[in-house]
């Protein structure tokens, strides 16, 4: 087991990676919980220093509890993990309980999201400093969401604005999970 902790309870998220053998098989194993991104949560960079870190691995297992925070650290790791470790092992995520606005991003990020039955999907606006960036983040969420429940951006686009928060049920039925569990 190598794990690699990055935050922690004094500051409020952690994101914490580390390989787990099991039956032969080596797994990536990385929980994502608390904000995303300073001052209070877990890094970009410091996620993807901790999964270069692990070495090889046959699967990524993600676990996943953010209330968001940063759409631009978010967007990093959904980058990373969808260019790489998440596409070249096969992948997975569970949302734990929450998933809200920006953490939407790294769920996004693996081959097949997984919810337990308590857990949550809650739609926010983004909030970047600047309106252009900010109507082209959320855009850039919207569209990803559509494209993988097979829906209209408008449709998201009104989630974001009414902050929307789906059940597991909800979903699975939308087809933004694969399974509860």
């Amino acid at each position: 087991m190598v794990p690699a902790r990055h935050g922690g309870a004094a500051d409020g998220g952690s994101a914490e990676a580390r390989i787990v053998a099991h039956n032969g098989q080596r797994m990536a194993v990385v929980r994502f919980s608390g904000p995303i991104g300073r001052p209070l949560g877990f890094r970009a960079s410091e996620c993807i220093e901790s999964f270069n870190r692990l070495g090889d691995y046959d699967v990524l297992y993600g676990i996943l509890d953010s209330p968001g925070g940063s759409a631009i650290e978010a967007w990093l790791i959904h980058h990373f993990l969808a260019r790489g470790p998440a596409r070249t092992h096969g992948s997975l995520v569970l949302i734990a309980t929450e998933c809200s606005g920006d953490a939407i991003l790294i769920s996004l990020g693996f081959q097949q999201i997984l919810m337990q039955p308590q857990s949550y999907i809650r739609f926010h606006p983004v909030e970047l400093s600047r309106p252009a960036s900010t109507q082209r983040v959320t855009k850039l969420i919207a569209s990803l969401i559509a494209r993988r429940i097979g829906c209209q951006i408008e449709n998201v686009l009104g989630w974001m604005d009414k902050s929307k928060k789906l059940t597991a049920e909800e979903c699975l039925r939308l087809s933004l999970c694969d399974a509860i569990i």
